[in-house]
């Protein structure tokens, strides 16, 4: 599990990146981190939308570096380069176009809408240069190299919290732009990790060994990543949707609850993306030993990352616990915020941890056999017909944030059953040998 640690803390560098971003957004008011949290919801949900960027890459790339077919590892990169960038340039345009009228659908209120669209229109400006990191990072995955990404990461990180400081506040000789100053900060550390890449991929020894540079545009390679994304795509859309209505029943009960809920928010991605690290290691490694012909070993790891998972979890969740009043104080100034969390979601967000660990493990497992299929229709099954039909009725019951986090923890319950009996029944050896069977192998 070599590659779990770099990757863990190239995933961790973005979920705390978002928590100091909350924290300086927390102390300008209720309002800014109410905007805040609806512009996250909504990029959050067509960006991964999009991950089929990393995760699709990853899978394909890995299983060719199994085989030792390195320049078509080289050729699935460059293609999903192409998407990204063409993706994501027609997704920003269009949110950009629209974000008004999102914000009106959201829920929010004129004072926080105010402030919340033109901050979530110059974020829009990072959607080209976030898909163009995810297929890069899918392809370093793939080949094995989780520590190249950990120290773009680590940059990219590292300076979006300092801008956020100095254009924020008005310091180190920056002026004070408040919420907007956190979104300039965002597209400058965007931008500096797509240079960094860039550099890595174009002027180093993968363009040799891979043939990043050489070659032209195949159809069929684009048909081949369109059938994993699809899967993908409509997985994470299932979930982001969930995601996105949730949020929006949330803005309906008031600015107090929606911060409340983006701080809560906050502390489960920086859970669920840390433990990441082991699911991209999973999936690596899952996609290299099914590539090889190595099921057995396969399901041995698969194994492996359950109690892993639930180590990871249980030892955020002793954290949060422990540490919930200084974690609370970082995150806001406003003493009605931070009672809603402590007295109807914190418990729940602590008691769940253990078990989302291993939900996330799996996913990555499952994604290295290109299990997507099963994926997809577990999540649909999950965010649409179980999790929005419990939020909209925590909302109308009037139960507060603790009915909306007990439906999302209900969710996770569901997808940790689906994985466990997948994992189990060893039926993602056959979905591994169709999908490269359709290809061709």
């Amino acid at each position: 599990m070599r590659l779990a640690i770099p990757a863990s803390l190239a995933i961790a560098s973005e979920p705390v990146l978002n928590i100091a971003d909350t924290a300086m957004i927390g102390h300008l008011g209720v309002e800014p981190l109410a905007a805040k949290a609806i512009a996250t919801s909504l990029i959050g949900a067509v960006s991964w939308i999009f991950a089929f960027l990393i995760f699709g890459t990853t899978s394909l790339v890995a299983s060719q570096y199994g085989s030792r077919n390195y320049a078509l590892c080289g050729e699935i990169f460059r293609h999903a380069f192409v998407v990204a960038v063409a993706g994501g340039s027609l997704v920003a345009f269009l949110l950009f176009l629209f974000a008004p009228q999102l914000y009106a659908v959201m829920g929010a209120g004129p004072d926080v809408a105010a402030l919340g669209v033109p901050y979530f229109r110059i974020r829009c400006a990072t959607i080209p240069m976030l898909f163009s990191i995810y297929a890069a990072v899918g392809f370093l995955r793939g080949v094995q190299n989780t520590l190249s990404p950990m120290r773009v990461a680590f940059l990219m990180s590292g300076t979006n919290i300092v801008l956020d400081y100095a254009l924020i506040y008005g310091s180190l000789g920056f002026p004070a732009l408040g919420l907007r100053g956190a979104a300039v900060a965002a597209v400058v550390g965007h931008g500096l990790g797509v240079v960094l890449y860039l550099r890595l991929l174009l002027f180093s020894e993968y363009t040799g060994r891979y043939r990043l540079n050489r070659g032209g545009l195949r159809l069929q390679r684009f048909r081949n990543l369109s059938r994993i994304a699809g899967d993908l795509a409509v997985r994470t859309a299932g979930l982001r949707m969930s995601l996105v209505f949730a949020t929006a029943m949330v803005a309906r009960m008031g600015p107090v609850y929606l911060a409340a809920y983006e701080i809560v928010f906050q502390l489960f991605i920086f859970c669920s993306d840390t433990i990441d690290g082991l699911a991209v290691a999973g999936q690596t490694l899952v996609a290299r030993h099914l590539g090889a012909g190595d099921g057995r070993r396969a399901q041995r790891l698969g194994w492996m990352l359950v109690g892993w998972g639930c180590a990871g979890g249980a030892v955020f969740g002793a954290a949060y616990l422990t540490l919930q009043q200084p974690l609370l104080a970082l995150l806001t100034s406003s003493t009605a915020v931070t009672d809603l969390v402590r007295t109807e979601a914190i418990l729940l967000l602590v008691a769940f941890q253990p078990l989302n660990g291993i939900v996330f493990a799996l996913d990555g497992f499952l994604l290295g056999a290109h299990d997507t299929r099963f994926l997809m229709w577990a999540m649909l099954a999950g965010g649409l017909l179980l999790f929005v039909p419990l939020t909209g009725a925590a909302f109308h019951l009037e139960l507060g944030l603790f009915g909306i986090w007990a439906g999302f923890s209900l969710f996770m319950i569901q997808r940790l059953a689906a994985n466990m009996w997948r994992l189990s029944s060893r039926r993602w050896e056959g979905a591994f040998a169709a999908y490269h069977a359709s290809r061709g192998g």
